[in-house]
């Protein structure tokens, strides 16, 4: 009973938080064994404790039973399920090759819709597209079910168009505020909050506004209302709305960042991990931001190993973006255990094959962590090399017009030119407090510079110790 047990446990293990909240909000079971076994899958999900194991006496039939049904009701509310079959229903009629079963669940399907749900915009063009089919095929019964749909829901169609087109200008800028540090954006918050609180726009454009807000409120570090957002969102995924698997683990990956920001960093883990249960083309990211919580939180060995076990998705990727992360978090870890000479060669074999790309991507956290490497070998002459090449020095100080700028990579530059006795100490320390004279230091930020400080320190203590205390 134990082997057979397994396969169970492993699925259990797998369900998320808010699926087991609202699964829990549907069983109405009324077998107590089947309760009991439910009930210890739902206490497992959504506590961060132990795993409690299942009871071995109860028949395994009980076990499949409950294993087929929380299945299907994920099935039902999984909205990248219904976009699969919208897209094949839509290439078979394009392509004639839409069979007799697939037509009656459409026709169904349309014929009893009632709300706009998450793919209303794509349920609404295959039903274009299949008025056409239809009426070329002299079916009109059939035809009459789709056109009175699209008669019915043109406006909320033509509504959610122009949502979606709004939409996209408020990404372009929220997201080149993030790149350029400089552009307001907070003038979108209302309207981005409005389309998220709407039942009556489709799921798609409110999920899209919601990412939009927490894309805006990261930039602008405002924890309060980030955290407001994802209390409510929480709610919908738990009342089963704008559900599937992959935005589920999006929002995770999202929380992930919020608990970091405020220095929750055992909560930011717990978001991390419940985030990459699922691959898909964001995993990777996923994996970055957890890679980085386990290093902020001391945890260099399990930081490793999820380094190693997505090894093959970093090579695989196209996204240059998180490659140069994940490139940039090996070298670091490597450094930090001190394989310098391996840390060192992955990060000049990276640079050569991925110049462009690495200034184009991420060149911040790339240089961050090979001139860390290369001042840990004492190899200052290349670092002032890398600066001059590469205009590091007026790429960094663009960067620190960004609110929550740790102006460690300048300080690995000063540090460099004094090794180098291209500057004297009394240079050296005022670049390193001209450095600080413009950055607001919230508790992170305070974390960080001292952790960067200590490890500068072991080097030129005389200058970093009285540095450390200017601050």
């Amino acid at each position: 009973m134990k082997v057979k047990l397994k396969k169970f446990t492993e699925t259990s293990k797998n369900i998320l938080p808010n699926e087991a909240q609202y699964l829990a909000s549907i069983a109405n079971f009324q077998d107590e064994e089947k309760k009991e076994i439910f009930n210890r899958v739902v206490e497992n999900a959504t506590s961060q404790g132990q795993f409690k194991s299942f009871n071995e006496n109860i028949d395994k039939r009980k076990y499949n039973y409950i294993k087929s049904w929380i299945e299907k009701k994920l099935q039902l509310i999984d909205v990248d399920l219904t976009t699969e079959w919208i897209m094949v229903y839509k290439k078979n009629i394009l392509t004639d090759t839409i069979s007799a079963q697939e037509e009656h669940h459409l026709i169904s399907y349309l014929h009893n819709f009632k709300s706009l749900e998450y793919n209303f915009q794509n349920l609404y063009e295959l039903a274009l597209e299949y008025r056409s089919y239809l009426l070329i095929r002299m079916r009109y019964k059939d035809h009459q079910i789709v056109n009175q749909f699209i008669e019915s829901y043109a406006s909320h169609y033509e509504k959610s168009k122009n949502i979606n087109q709004k939409l996209y200008q408020a990404t372009t800028e929220i997201t080149t505020q993030y790149s350029t540090y400089n552009k307001e954006t907070k003038y979108w918050e209302k309207w981005l909050y409005k389309v998220f609180n709407t039942p009556t726009i489709d799921g798609k454009n409110r999920y899209q506004a919601f990412i939009l807000m927490a894309f805006m409120y990261t930039n602008y570090n405002d924890h309060i209302s980030l955290k407001k957002i994802f209390n409510e969102i929480d709610i919908y995924f738990s009342n089963g709305e704008m559900y599937s698997r992959r935005l589920l683990c999006n929002y995770y990956a999202s929380r992930l960042l919020l608990h970091s920001k405020i220095n929750e960093l055992n909560t930011a883990e717990y978001f991390g991990f419940l985030s990459i249960h699922q691959d898909n083309d964001d995993t990777l990211l996923y994996v970055n931001n957890l890679i980085g919580i386990l290093i902020k939180n001391n945890k260099p060995k399990k930081a490793f190993e999820l380094l190693e076990r997505f090894r093959s998705l970093y090579e695989n990727t196209h996204n240059y973006h998180q490659k140069t992360t994940y490139i940039s978090y090996n070298i670091r870890l490597l450094t930090e255990s001190h394989q310098l000479l391996q840390a060192e060669n992955i990060g000049r074999h990276f640079l050569k094959k991925y110049e462009s790309e690495i200034l184009k991507h991420r060149w911040h956290h790339f240089f961050t962590s090979y001139i860390n490497v290369l001042i840990a070998k004492e190899k200052y002459d290349d670092v002032i090399s890398l600066f001059s090449k590469y205009g590091l020095e007026a790429k960094d100080k663009e960067r620190s017009k960004k609110s929550n700028h740790i102006p460690n990579l300048s300080w690995s530059y000063s540090l460099s030119k004094y090794m180098e006795g291209k500057i004297n100490s009394t240079k050296f320390k005022a670049e390193l407090q001209n450095s600080i004279t413009k950055v607001t230091l919230n508790e992170n930020q305070q974390q960080l510079i001292r952790q960067a400080i200590e490890k500068y320190a072991k080097i030129v203590p005389e200058v970093f110790l009285e540095f450390k205390n200017t601050i």
